[in-house]
């Protein structure tokens, strides 16, 4: 905006909408700062800023010399931000980085967001829990505004999340690795979960060894109703696609020398990958009974719907109990994993205590080492 021409006056009606459908929070991406306190010391302020997309003026950021005037003080025109990215979006220098699609977009995500969390009813309210730890030694991360945008229509029940991070463990040490998580991981649950509990609905983002994630799942359970999420490669986001195409697609169930009277159990999950009868035989008796769940290509892309994951879970469930009604309670089953994270956790929390089988799982070190073993769901 020029500095000689006066800034528009924006009506109360104006002014007073922009900060409803924004929830009073900087509606830059990512940002969501309240806007009517300061974050440091508390104290009650209005911190807002008025923005407009294309200026008030024809030689501001995004000027125009039709529309610059016309649309000075309409409310479509105007996003409601922080101090701070103010001065960013309003920096002549950052114009072209800070183009009209772009805030324009930004204005729209955030309005929707809060206008959908706004409309829900109490029940639709979810906790969200963040689980991560180190695979192999990669460093993982899952930012809490990729939950919040993959939860829709549900929203938070808290402004935080119950973040269970493990990444500070190391992982030079495999056996005392496992057992030192395997504690950790149930101490942590039961303070979370701690009776009386009030958590009504969890929203489960996982990234970890799959073992770990397993052995979570195990320790939630399944009396809590929860939705689980994947990350997606192609996306980059944790955001569930449309169930276009899911209804030819079909889990395979395949099973080799199924002799009842045995007790020790072979289970194979081909999912994100293909698992070789070779890398088994290192392991398990030659002619022990062999069950295996896989799809026509496994791949890491394959999880793309919520769809697939619950086709997964009933698969899963029957198979359980078609091993121990045949095999005996009393059998056990090796479990020998290619799957990706919400499957993992899935794995976990469809076990039925005190009744299934005890599960033992072997986790791939790499393709010289092959599998080795992990740890004990129950």
């Amino acid at each position: 905006m020029s500095k000689k021409q006066k800034r528009p006056s924006i009506s109360k009606e104006t002014i007073l909408k922009l900060w409803a459908l924004a929830a009073g929070r900087c509606e830059f991406l990512g940002c969501n700062k309240p806007l009517w306190r300061d974050g440091l010391t508390w104290q009650e302020a209005n911190l807002a800023h008025i923005a407009h997309i294309i200026a008030a003026s024809p030689d501001g950021p995004r000027g125009n010399k039709e529309l610059s005037k016309k649309l000075a003080k309409d409310f479509s025109n105007l996003i409601l931000v922080c101090l701070e990215h103010h001065k960013l979006i309003d920096t002549k220098k950052y114009e072209k980085k800070y183009t009209v699609d772009l805030l324009r977009g930004y204005k729209e995500t955030h309005e929707r967001r809060v206008h959908i969390q706004t409309s829900t009813k109490e029940e639709m309210k979810t906790t969200i829990l963040i689980f991560k730890a180190k695979i192999g030694d990669r460093m993982v991360d899952i930012p809490y505004v990729h939950t919040v945008e993959a939860i829709a229509p549900r929203f938070p029940a808290n402004e935080k999340a119950i973040t269970l991070d493990y990444t500070n463990f190391d992982t030079s040490t495999k056996k005392e690795y496992w057992q030192q998580l395997n504690s950790q991981i149930k101490r942590d649950i039961e303070l979370h979960f701690k009776k009386p509990c009030s958590i009504t609905h969890l929203s489960i983002f996982a990234i970890g060894p799959i073992p770990l994630l397993m052995y979570l799942g195990k320790c939630i359970g399944n009396i809590i109703p929860a939705d689980l999420y994947q990350r997606h490669r192609d996306t980059q986001n944790w955001t569930w696609k449309a169930d276009k195409g899911n209804r030819q697609f079909r889990y395979i169930i395949k099973s080799h020398s199924t002799n009842c009277r045995s007790k020790k159990i072979t289970l194979v999950l081909s999912l994100s990958g293909k698992i070789h009868p070779q890398e088994i035989e290192k392991i398990v008796s030659h002619g022990t009974p062999y069950y295996e769940v896989t799809i026509k290509n496994p791949s890491p892309l394959f999880l793309n719907s919520r769809d697939k994951l619950v086709q997964f879970q009933r698969v899963y469930r029957g198979l359980i109990t078609k091993i121990r009604q045949r095999h005996g309670a009393e059998c056990q089953i090796n479990l020998f994993p290619a799957v990706p994270a919400p499957i993992a956790v899935s794995c976990g929390k469809e076990l039925l205590p005190k009744v299934d089988p005890v599960i033992s799982v072997y986790d791939r070190v790499d393709d010289k080492q092959g599998f080795k073993y992990a740890l004990k769901l129950n």
